[in-house]
């Protein structure tokens, strides 16, 4: 995957490997803790697996339904 977090689109389906690829790639480069946006995930395991890979404490992940019935869960996640 080559994605950076900035160009994560907003109907793009990841993967949780590919978030945790995108996680990894931003705890390496020591950048300080902030909300991030993570993308879109199909299942809410998948979303589970990239915050517990990043370190995602609690209260450091906001996940809603896509309100456009597409059944992607946008996620965001403080780290």
């Amino acid at each position: 995957m080559t994605n950076t977090l900035d160009q994560i689109g907003p109907e793009q389906n990841l993967t949780a490997e590919e978030g945790i690829e995108l996680g990894q790639r931003v705890v390496a480069a020591n950048y300080r803790p902030q909300w991030r946006w993570m993308g879109n995930y199909g299942s809410v395991h998948d979303v589970a697996r990239v915050a517990n890979s990043v370190g995602c404490g609690a209260g450091a992940l906001i996940t809603v339904p896509n309100p456009s019935g597409s059944g992607l869960l946008p996620t965001y996640m403080y780290y």
